[in-house]
C-alpha cells in the first residue's frame, strides 16, 4: 500500500552532465530517492531496493533508451517515468507503449515537471481508494486497458462477460466507475447500465468501449445512463485523460457529498468539522472574517488564523476583480455557488470554485464560504481547450479552400487573357490596367484571408475593446466558404453597435463552433432551406447583450439536449467530432467572457414557413 511516508524513488541520470536537481528537489517534496549515475548499476541494485517509483533522466530517446526500459521491467514491476529532450511526437507515442507511467520532454522546466511527479504520486496513492469494473471478453484490448490502470493503481475487477460483470456488482459494495463493453453478446448492456445506477449512484460514471459505432445503440445507453465512450483502438494518453478527469469528477463529488452531510449534522461543531474537510472553509459575518479552518489558512498562505480573522471578504480576491463578481461574493441572502479568481495572502492569484451557505448559528447571520482550489483542473481543460482548437484547424483550412477558389481562378484567368492579347498585339492600355487592377484585388483578398486565419490561431490571452458585430462579420467570412458550397442562407439583425472587452479570439472560437455545429445539422438533415439567424439586442432589465444563434435544422433531441455542453459528449462519429467544441465553447464564454450560454429548440420562420431548429443564447454582461 503506497503512503506519502517512506515513498521511495530512484532517478537514473543517462544523461551526459550528470545533475542532482532531480534528487534534491525530489527530497524537498518528502520523499525518499536514491541516484543512479549509469544503468548498469542500477541493474544490479533496483531489486533489492523496494522501489515505488523509476524516473530515467535522458537526454534522448534511442533504441539504447528503450533497451534500458525493457531491461528494467525484466527485472521489476516498478513504474517508470521517462524524462526526455526529445519532442517528436510519434517517438513519444513509440515509448508510451512500453507503458510507462508518463513520458515527459525537459524544455527547461524541470521543476515544473517535477511539481507534475509530485501531482501524479499523489493521484496514485488515492487512486489506490478506487475500485473500477471493466466488462469485456479477455483479448489484446482487455488486456491494454488493464495495464494503462494497474500503471495509475487502480483496483480491478474483472468481467468477461454480461453475467460475470452482473455478479460482481452484485457482489461489490464500492465501485467508482465501470468499462462497459457496449455489445455484450449475453445480455443486454442497458440492464448493467440500469443496475449500477439503482445499487450505487446515478452520478456512477459508465464509459463504453467499442469498435463499431451504431448510433442506435449509443443513443439508447446514452438515454439510459451512458457516460461517455471510448473507441477502440485505444490511444493511450487519451484513455488516462478521460479516467483521471472522471474519477477526479467522482472523487469532487463524494467529498461535496460528504460534507452537506456533514454541515446538516453538526452545524454547532463547526471548528471540529471545517479541519477534517480538504476544502477551504471560511465564516464571515457581515462580510468580516470570523474563523477560519486549517486548510483556509494552507490555501491562502497565512501563518495562524489572527491574520485573517476581521479581515474584509474583499481581502481574499484581487482588487482588479470585476464588479459582478463582487457583488455575487458579497450577497448574504442566498446559498449559491460559482467560478471566482481570489488572492493568497502573498499576492498569488488562482482559480477557484467557491459555495457560499448562509446560516444561522447562536442567533447570528452568518456565511460560511466553502473554497476549491481548481489550478490542477485549469490546467486539464487547457489540454482539452488545444485539442478543441486543433479540431477547429480542420474546419478553417476547409473555409480557406473554398475561399480561395474564385480569386485563384480569377487572377489566372487576368492573366491568361492578357498573354493572348499581347500575343495577338490587341493589348489595349486601358485593358490591361483594369486586368491588373482586377489582379491586385485578388491577390489582397487572398492576403487578409491569411491574416485573418493567422488571428484566429494566434494563443492571445490578453483582453482587449472589440465590437461584437466585427466579431460576428470576422467569423461568418471565415466560414462563408463552407456555408455557400451547401447553399446556407445568413440572416443579420444587429439592434446596436455593442463595445466589449474580453479575450477576442475565444469568442470567435466560440462562435465558430456553435455556427459549425448547426451548418453540420443542416447538411445532415438534408432540408431544402438551410438558414442560420444570428440577432443582437440589449436586454434594459438586466443591461445585459443578448446574441442568439438560431438554425431551421429540426431542433435536439430533447434526452441530449441538457448533456451537449459536457465533455467529450458528441453525437457524430468519432473521425467527425471530438465532444469538446460546445463544451470549450461554454467554458469560454461563461469563465473568460462572465457571460450566459443556453439552448433550447424554438420556432422560426423564413418567407411565411415555420420551422424548428437550435436556438443558442448568449448572454453577456454590458457596461456602455
Amino acid at each position: 500500500m503506497l503512503d506519502n511516508e517512506n515513498f521511495r524513488i530512484a532517478v537514473i541520470n543517462n544523461i551526459k552532465n550528470s545533475s542532482t536537481l532531480i534528487s534534491e528537489t525530489l527530497r524537498d517534496y518528502g520523499y525518499e530517492c536514491i541516484s543512479y549515475n549509469s544503468a548498469d548499476i542500477a541493474y544490479k541494485n533496483i531489486v533489492n531496493d523496494n522501489l515505488d517509483l523509476i524516473i530515467i533522466n535522458s537526454d534522448e530517446s534511442t533504441n539504447i533508451q528503450k533497451e534500458i526500459i525493457q531491461n528494467i521491467k525484466s527485472i521489476s514491476t516498478v513504474n517508470i517515468i521517462f524524462l526526455t529532450s526529445e519532442i517528436d511526437d510519434i517517438i513519444k507515442n513509440d515509448f508510451l507503449n512500453l507503458y510507462l507511467l508518463d513520458y515527459k520532454i525537459k524544455l527547461n522546466n524541470i521543476l515544473t515537471i517535477l511539481s507534475e511527479i509530485d501531482t501524479l504520486i499523489k493521484r496514485l496513492i488515492l487512486n489506490q481508494k478506487e475500485t473500477i469494473l471493466i466488462i469485456r471478453k479477455e483479448n489484446d484490448v482487455r488486456v491494454q486497458i488493464e495495464s494503462l490502470l494497474k500503471l495509475r493503481n487502480y483496483n480491478l475487477i474483472l468481467a468477461s462477460n454480461g453475467a460475470l460483470g452482473w455478479k460482481a456488482l452484485s457482489n461489490t459494495n464500492d465501485i467508482s466507475m465501470i468499462l462497459l463493453d457496449i455489445n455484450l453478446r449475453d445480455m443486454d448492456s442497458l440492464e448493467i447500465i440500469a443496475k449500477a445506477k439503482n445499487k450505487f449512484s446515478k452520478d456512477i460514471p459508465i464509459i463504453a468501449l467499442t469498435t463499431i459505432y451504431n448510433p442506435i445503440t449509443l443513443q439508447q445507453n446514452i438515454s439510459n445512463g451512458l457516460s461517455d465512450l471510448i473507441k477502440i483502438p485505444i490511444i493511450n494518453e487519451e484513455f488516462n485523460l478521460k479516467i483521471d478527469l472522471w474519477i477526479d469528477n467522482v472523487r469532487q463529488k463524494k467529498e461535496i457529498y460528504k460534507q452537506q452531510v456533514q454541515l446538516e449534522q453538526t452545524l454547532n461543531g463547526f471548528i471540529a468539522l471545517s479541519n477534517a474537510t480538504i476544502e477551504g472553509l471560511i465564516m464571515f459575518e457581515n462580510n468580516i472574517c470570523v474563523d477560519a479552518n486549517e486548510e483556509a489558512l494552507k490555501l491562502f498562505k497565512y501563518d495562524n488564523k489572527d491574520d485573517l480573522l476581521g479581515e474584509n471578504i474583499l481581502r481574499i480576491v484581487p482588487d482588479n476583480l470585476s464588479d459582478f463578481d463582487k457583488e455575487e461574493l458579497l450577497k448574504n441572502d442566498v446559498d449559491h455557488g460559482f467560478e471566482i479568481l481570489m488572492c493568497k495572502k502573498d499576492g498569488t492569484i488562482f482559480p477557484t470554485q467557491i459555495k457560499e451557505r448562509n446560516l444561522i448559528l447562536d442567533n447570528k447571520q452568518l456565511k460560511i464560504i466553502a473554497v476549491l482550489d481548481l489550478t490542477d483542473i485549469k490546467r486539464k481543460e487547457s489540454m482539452l481547450y488545444q485539442q478543441s482548437k486543433m479540431a477547429a484547424m480542420g474546419e478553417m483550412m476547409a473555409n480557406i479552400a473554398h475561399q480561395w477558389r474564385q480569386p485563384l481562378t480569377a487572377i489566372s484567368i487576368s492573366a491568361s487573357g492578357m498573354k493572348l492579347h499581347k500575343e495577338l498585339d490587341i493589348l489595349e492600355d486601358d485593358e490591361m490596367s483594369e486586368q491588373l487592377d482586377g489582379i491586385v484585388e485578388s491577390t489582397e483578398f487572398l492576403s487578409h484571408t491569411i491574416d485573418d486565419f493567422q488571428n484566429f490561431l494566434k494563443d492571445k490571452k490578453i483582453k482587449e475593446n472589440f465590437k461584437l458585430e466585427n466579431v460576428i462579420q470576422k467569423v461568418l467570412k471565415l466560414v462563408s466558404g463552407n456555408l455557400k458550397s451547401v447553399s446556407i442562407i445568413i440572416n443579420e439583425e444587429y439592434e446596436q453597435s455593442f463595445n466589449l472587452f474580453g479575450l477576442h479570439n475565444e469568442l470567435v472560437q466560440s462562435l465558430l463552433n456553435i455556427i459549425n455545429n448547426a451548418k453540420d445539422a443542416l447538411v445532415e438533415n438534408g432540408l431544402n432551406v438551410k438558414l442560420i439567424d444570428i440577432k443582437t439586442k440589449l436586454d434594459t432589465s438586466s443591461n445585459n447583450i443578448i446574441l442568439i444563434i438560431q438554425d431551421n435544422a429540426g431542433g435536439i433531441p430533447s434526452h441530449i439536449i441538457d448533456k451537449i455542453f459536457e465533455p467529450y459528449f458528441t453525437t457524430k462519429h468519432q473521425a467527425q467530432g471530438t465532444g469538446l467544441g460546445l463544451y470549450m465553447t461554454h467554458l469560454m464564454l461563461v469563465d473568460n467572457m462572465g457571460g450566459k450560454l443556453e439552448v433550447k429548440n424554438n420556432e422560426i420562420i423564413f418567407e411565411d414557413i415555420t420551422y424548428i431548429g437550435a436556438e443558442f443564447k448568449i448572454t453577456i454582461p454590458f457596461k456602455d
